[in-house]
């Protein structure tokens, strides 16, 4: 495709999310709970679509198709953590929706320092999830690169591909908050699902004989593939169960999530995301387990499997619709890019900011002032997620696999202690997240060399922190307990009344 045909649809594109975050921002009051969390109105078809354009987007297009056609058929591990989730999603998120709900939090940073009755627990887990998100974001815009660089033949370079997307995200987030996020979610997360399904069923007819000849030639090229440890060994029992322990306690912790279950209107959008997601998933690994093995057969010796999808679509796909699916990819990278940065902005804002110009019991005073520092902070993260683009890790895999969800990961038992368990500490809170993300880094880095026997780092380091939190609590004060009546007396069982003899 040339460059110049690709420069006018782009600009139709940036159009389009520019036009729905001005409309956005019509509806947008200047509180944070309403550019934060759009007033907690989410209802269920809007959840269901931006936490799967949330979850997913360069991931399904680079970074599942990619290790599919490198690694094989154990990245449907992935599917399973889902699943797993749900349950955590259904009984965890709902508690923290109620209290969410009640006392007025934005983010889940916020929540831990109110639960904790400590700012130190929220600033930890808030620097930890910058630090792991940033480079996500950055994903975001590499995929927005990798894809235009590779349809036009090098016509539009790597570094304008990721820069126009991190300029149109900025400006619409900042237009119009969560209501052009969602707004933006749902047109992208649609996209996403039909042409995935539309590029699975035209490189399917592309092929020679039925799906089992398919699968005969894919084992004929590259043996071990549809089988575990796969081809290249990555996915043995250790790596497996990690990475089902890592990503369902990870979706249920991360931020950007968070702040979906938090803008539930109701208990009923919490339940149907519960049940849909785990649905949700599974055709999109389907889709790109089937473009990925089309791959496998049709061009066995790609340099960058990360870049298997585009190549693959500009083969089959008539020029009209490769725009489209080509749009669509843009717009589905997008769509994480402007949940990531919304939810950074805000914690940054609350955390960091509002402390600085409030106290916590001021019934937010000072929202609008707080909802400004956070749109300025918008264009100052997304700079951090372009670096990370340009001279980050090389794959995008790599960063989701090796960074970002292990490092969320590790602050799950905080999050899960402060819901469940009363007596659960600050100072042990805090301990326990510094611990683990220490051992975690240690080990992945290489400082300490030692053999995992293909364990995640982030296993040994979680278990650490776990065993520090409860160790930590037991000997530490927790909160008073009228404070924590605040989180818990209204999931309490009621007291049985005296009754008269």
């Amino acid at each position: 495709m040339s460059a110049p045909a690709m420069w006018v649809a782009l600009c139709v594109f940036a159009l389009v999310m520019i036009v729905l975050g001005y409309l956005g921002h019509r509806g947008t009051t200047s509180t944070m709970e309403d550019f934060v969390l759009g007033s907690r109105k989410l209802g269920m078809l809007p959840a269901f679509f931006t936490v799967t354009a949330t979850l997913f987007s360069a991931f399904s297009y680079f970074g599942i198709i990619g290790q599919y056609y490198s690694s094989g058929l154990g990245a449907w591990i992935q599917v399973a953590t889902t699943a797993a989730v749900g349950p955590i999603l259904y009984f965890a998120g709902t508690r923290i929706w109620l209290v969410a709900k009640k006392y007025g939090f934005v983010n889940v940073t916020e929540y831990l320092s109110d639960r904790y009755k400590s700012p130190a627990v929220g600033l930890v887990a808030g620097l930890i999830m910058i630090a792991a998100l940033v480079p996500y974001m950055g994903a975001q815009f590499r995929g927005s690169g990798l894809t235009l660089e590779a349809v036009t033949g090098g016509g539009i370079p790597f570094w304008a591909g990721a820069v126009f997307l991190a300029v149109v995200v900025t400006l619409y987030v900042m237009s119009g908050g969560f209501r052009s996020v969602v707004w933006t979610d749902v047109i992208q997360g649609a996209l996403m699902y039909v042409l995935l399904i539309v590029a699975m069923v035209l490189l399917l007819v592309t092929t020679k004989g039925s799906v089992g000849d398919l699968m005969q030639a894919v084992e004929d090229e590259r043996a071990g593939l549809l089988s575990n440890p796969g081809a290249d060994g990555t996915f043995g029992l250790p790596y497996l169960i990690s990475v089902l322990v890592i990503f369902a306690a990870a979706h249920f912790t991360m931020p950007q999530l968070q702040q979906r279950w938090m803008a539930a209107r109701s208990h009923r959008t919490l339940k149907f995301t519960a049940l849909s997601l785990p649905v949700g998933t599974a055709i999109i690994y389907m889709c790109g387990f089937y473009i990925a093995m089309v791959g496998v057969v049709q061009r066995p010796n790609l340099e960058t499997p990360e870049a298997i999808y585009p190549t693959l679509i500009a083969d089959v796909m008539p020029q009209w619709l490769l725009v489209i699916a080509i749009l669509a990819i843009i717009a589905a990278t997008g769509s994480t890019a402007n949940s990531i940065v919304l939810t950074l902005s805000s914690i940054v804002a609350n955390e960091y900011y509002r402390p600085l110009v409030a106290k916590r019991d001021t019934n937010r005073s000072h929202d609008k002032l707080v909802t400004t520092v956070t749109r300025v902070m918008l264009p100052i993260l997304v700079a951090g997620g372009l670096l990370v683009a340009f001279y980050g890790p090389a794959t995008i895999i790599e960063i989701i696999v090796a960074i970002t969800w292990p490092a969320v990961f590790l602050i799950f038992p905080t999050l899960f202690a402060g819901l469940y368990w009363r007596r659960a500490t600050a100072v042990a809170a805090v301990a326990s997240m510094v611990v683990s993300e220490v051992l975690f880094l240690s080990l992945h880095l290489g400082w300490l060399p030692i053999d995992l026997a293909g364990w995640h780092p982030a296993i040994p380091a979680g278990i650490l922190g776990v065993l520090v939190l409860v160790v930590g609590s037991l000997v530490t004060a927790p909160p008073p307990q009228e404070h924590l009546d605040r989180h818990f007396a209204m999931f309490d069982p009621a007291e049985p009344q005296p009754t008269n003899a």
